[in-house]
Order: structure tokens, then C-alpha cells, then sequence
């Protein structure tokens, strides 16, 4: 079962042979038909049918910390079937079954053309982790792509697992060993090295961003330097007369009173020294529809206030290291109604 990106446009054509005049695509989740599409033959050889955004608002993807796997994927089937009438009607001319897809939150840059796919086994852009030491590394894995797993510390084995194919499933989420320097994922064509890189935070406390990268995979990034909390208010105003008989007012009452204020907190991040290899994923976190932060052993959603990212190299700045402003994505004030 192939996976299907919803970020990106995905386009099914519906073509018959002489005579034909329309087509008509269903889309089924669960035994349901959720949308019934039809289009009729102007004057090209074929109808297109774009169903990535229609199938997209039925995955429902959560994290609280844990991860639900089976909410990061959406299993779907559809038919084309072409008809010799307009608007679906006639004799059936030809159909097309058998169309399954398992589609995930993911998608491709321009330069890869349409319809982008990928048999990656390793979900993520990054080669080389920076993760907090004495935590576990959590790795995103495409089960139907990836064979086999195996972390090793200065050479020497330290864990491993052979990891079985799902059809009903994309990812899983393996935890290594916090003491493990590489790992290395054994796909169906090759073998994908990760390097780890356990950084100790003494000065700072770190701060542990995960989000939905590029290929639908719930990611972890840490900034390890100084933060920055802020906090932004709005409010609006209006003059009060206060005035009673006789021009008598009281100096203790507001004259000019606020209402209807609503606030929002921030945070500045910042990584810390990282290789050039984190453009990739720096990207993908700008690009993110859905990032979190844990704060006090909690998991917070949260939004990406910058619009623009440099990318650096060691060529251009001799140290790598990033700034990001995120918004908690909820107002400080409780005002759910």
C-alpha cells in the first residue's frame, strides 16, 4: 500500500475509450464513501481529479506527549469510473478498482514534480541529533520501508530490532538508548547512518520542540541556549461618565476603562552550535502545521512567529546556530467559551 502526501496536490485521472463523456471518482474511509466526485470530458484526453486536501480533513493527528500512530495516518480507496453520458450518467464505459492509499500529513518541495512520494524509511531530513543527555532518542520509522534498526556506542553494539511491516500503519516510534552515538536503519534498498550527538545543558535549560515535519513524522529539535519569555496584550478602551447630580464624581473611578483585554505569551529560542545538517529540518519546523513544546513536563501547542529563516553554513558563518520565536498558541487569559 503505497503512501499518499495531503500536503501537496495528488491528482487521479479518469480516462475511458472511444465515446466516453464523464467520470466519476468515489472516495471511501472505513467502508464509508465520504466524497462522490464527477466531471465531464471537455476537450482533453483525460479528467483530473485533486482529492489531497479532501482526504486531509480525515486525519486526525494528536500528540500529548505520546504518540498515537494510528491517528498519523488515514487509510482511503477510491474508484474512477467513466461513463459515455454527461455528468456521470449513460453507459458505463470503463472502471477502475482497487486503489488503496494510506495518506499522511507530508509533502514535496517544487523541484520533485507532481504527485511526490517516497520509499524513505528513515522519517527525518536531519543526519545528525543533537539530543539532551541522559534522555532516549525517539525515531521516527516508515515500518513498510525500514527492516531493521541497531544503535551502537563507540562502535560497539548496543541495541537493535528488526521492525515488521504494517499495512495498516506507517510510522512507528522506537526509542534508543540515550547513550548510543549512532544508529544505523537498515531499509529495503540501503542503510541510513544517523549520527548522535548528547549535548549536557549546565548554564541554560533546554527547551524540546516537537512537530510534524515534511514526511507526516512527529519530530524532536532541542535548543539547548538562552530563552527569552514575553508577553503581548491587546485591549480596547472607552470614556466613562461618571458623573452624578450636581457634577459630582468620585476620583477613585475610572473615567477612561479598559475591556475586552486578551494577551498571548512567547518564547526566543535558541539552538546552540548544530551542523549545517539542520537547515533541513529548520525549514520543515517553519513550515509546520502542527508544533508543540514541552514546558514543565507538559506538552504545550504552540505556533512559529517567524516568517524567514536564513540558512547558515559553516563556509559563511563558521558556527551554525539558530533563533526561533514561537506563540503559545492560546490566549494566557482563559477565555474558552
Amino acid at each position: 500500500m503505497a503512501n499518499l502526501f495531503l500536503r501537496s496536490p495528488r491528482t487521479f485521472q479518469g480516462i475511458g475509450t472511444s465515446g466516453w463523456n464523464s467520470a466519476k471518482l468515489i472516495i471511501t474511509i472505513d467502508s464509508v464513501v465520504i466524497y462522490t466526485l464527477i466531471k465531464n470530458r471537455i476537450t482533453d484526453s483525460a479528467v483530473d481529479f485533486e482529492i489531497a486536501e479532501l482526504v486531509k480533513d480525515y486525519l486526525n493527528l494528536t500528540y500529548n506527549g505520546s504518540i498515537n500512530a494510528s491517528l498519523q495516518s488515514v487509510e482511503f480507496s477510491i474508484q474512477i469510473s467513466v461513463f459515455n453520458g454527461l455528468n456521470g450518467t449513460g453507459a458505463l464505459n470503463q472502471t477502475a478498482t482497487g486503489f488503496t492509499f494510506l495518506g499522511i500529513d507530508a509533502y514535496g518541495y517544487f523541484e520533485e514534480g507532481a504527485n511526490p512520494t517516497t520509499t524513505r524509511g528513515y522519517m527525518q531530513s536531519n543526519n545528525v541529533i543533537y539530543n539532551l543527555k541522559n534522555n532516549a532518542i525517539r525515531l521516527p520509522l516508515d515500518v513498510n520501508n525500514v527492516t531493521r534498526w541497531d544503535a551502537y556506542e563507540n562502535g560497539v553494539q548496543l541495541e537493535g530490532a528488526t521492525i515488521a511491516s504494517n499495512s495498516n500503519l506507517v510510522f512507528e516510534y522506537v526509542s534508543v538508548s540515550q547513550n548510543a552515538d549512532e544508529i544505523r536503519v537498515t531499509t529495503t534498498s540501503d542503510v541510513k547512518t544517523i549520527n548522535v550527538i548528547a549535548i549536557e545543558e549546565c548554564r541554560y535549560e533546554p527547551h524540546k520542540i516537537s512537530f510534524v515535519n515534511r514526511w507526516g513524522a512527529i519530530q524532536d529539535l532541542y535548543f539547548f541556549k538562552k530563552s527569552i519569555d514575553k508577553i503581548n496584550t491587546s485591549k480596547e478602551s472607552f470614556k466613562s461618565a461618571n458623573v452624578t447630580s450636581g457634577g459630582v464624581y468620585s476620583v477613585h473611578s475610572h473615567s477612561n476603562k479598559d475591556f475586552n483585554i486578551k494577551s498571548n505569551k512567547s518564547i526566543t529560542l535558541n539552538s546552540g552550535y548544530v551542523s549545517e545538517d539542520y537547515n533541513a529540518p529548520m525549514q520543515e519546523l517553519l513550515q509546520s502545521e502542527l508544533v508543540w513544546m514541552e514546558v514543565g513536563g507538559v506538552v504545550t501547542p504552540m505556533n512559529v512567529t517567524d516568517s524567514s529563516l536564513v540558512f547558515k553554513t559553516s563556509a559563511n558563518d563558521k558556527l551554525v546556530d539558530y533563533k526561533l520565536e514561537l506563540k503559545y498558541a492560546y490566549d494566557a487569559i482563559n477565555n474558552m467559551r
